[in-house]
């Protein structure tokens, strides 16, 4: 759990977009990852102050809460952890409902900025720790996500779909969604913008050879209720509703001749050889460092963040 140089960014491009962080919470007491050289070229790209920490212990990460308050300016930079071993505020499990009752009960709609930067992963509980998250957060304020989402199998117990997202941060669930981005670890300059299922009317996939993770940020409209559980988008469009004669069975809409030809590739035994073979070729097409258009849009982080001194 920690702030690396994309978290760093998307920090930064959350506040370019309103965000408050004056009331700020964490999901997990947030490290500091980022080297002195790439932390001191953000400082001067923004043109922020100089940044004063506590002495470093040996051993002792490096926390948020300067960091926060000093460039993000938050006044309050709490922290929620399942035990007291980072010193956390507020001690509590979030696979678990965030209390109605007793001292936690004041932190619900608290927060201007609720930070989870590789916390929920963890959490066996998800529906219900996302909620927490939802809870803690004022109306008018921030949630932020940045999660694992392809090639980081055995990191937590999940690795995170933007169609998830899509579909919990929605208006008539309470917010509203206001960007969602893949970072590809191996490359620090470049976002990729993630197209809505909902907007392009099919499923937006990948599969490339690089650990990426997700990162969202939505604005609470208002509080909400018990809410439903969230349908993908092409369910909740009623694809797969219509009658078995409009919606065909498999291999519907196949021309003939493809079909035709296909039979006889299989029964020669060369089929599943070509299909290997194109597999390959998909595979090495995704070790390059980059997602297809359209369905991300990619996004030089420095013009993003651009923001000159006084």
């Amino acid at each position: 759990m920690g702030i690396d140089l994309h978290n760093l960014h998307f920090l930064a491009h959350a506040q370019d977009l309103g965000t408050c962080f004056g009331h700020t919470v964490a999901i997990g007491r947030q490290a500091l990852f980022v080297d002195p050289q790439p932390l001191e070229a953000h400082r001067r790209a923004r043109g922020l102050p100089p940044l004063h920490e506590p002495a470093q212990v040996p051993g002792v990460p490096r926390y948020f809460e300067p960091l926060v308050q000093q460039w993000l300016g938050a006044g309050v930079a709490d922290a929620v952890d399942a035990s007291p071993y980072e010193n956390a505020a507020l001690i509590h499990d979030m696979n678990l409902p965030w209390p109605a009752d007793g001292p936690l009960a004041a932190a619900r709609g608290r927060y201007d900025a609720v930070i989870d930067f590789g916390c929920l992963e963890h959490v066996f509980n998800f529906p219900v720790a996302q909620r927490n998250c939802v809870d803690l957060c004022r109306v008018g304020g921030h949630v932020l996500h940045a999660l694992p989402a392809n090639n980081l199998s055995g990191h937590g117990f999940y690795q995170f779909s933007p169609e998830l997202f899509f579909n919990l941060y929605q208006p008539a669930r309470g917010f509203e969604l206001r960007g969602a981005f893949f970072a590809l670890k191996a490359e620090p300059r470049y976002w990729w913008r993630v197209a809505s299922p909902l907007q392009v009317q099919r499923r937006v996939t990948l599969c490339n050879s690089h650990e990426v993770y997700l990162m969202v940020l939505a604005r609470k409209l208002h509080d909400t209720g018990p809410l439903p559980a969230p349908q993908q988008s092409d369910y909740a469009q009623g694809e797969w509703l219509a009658a078995p004669a409009a919606a065909g069975g498999h291999g519907a809409g196949r021309p003939a001749l493809r079909q035709r030809v296909a039979a006889l590739l299989a029964d020669a035994g060369v089929l599943n050889g070509l299909r290997a073979g194109r597999d390959r070729l998909r595979a090495l097409g995704r070790s390059g460092v980059n997602l297809p258009a359209p369905d991300y849009q990619r996004i030089r982080v420095a013009d993003l963040l651009r923001r000159l001194a006084p």
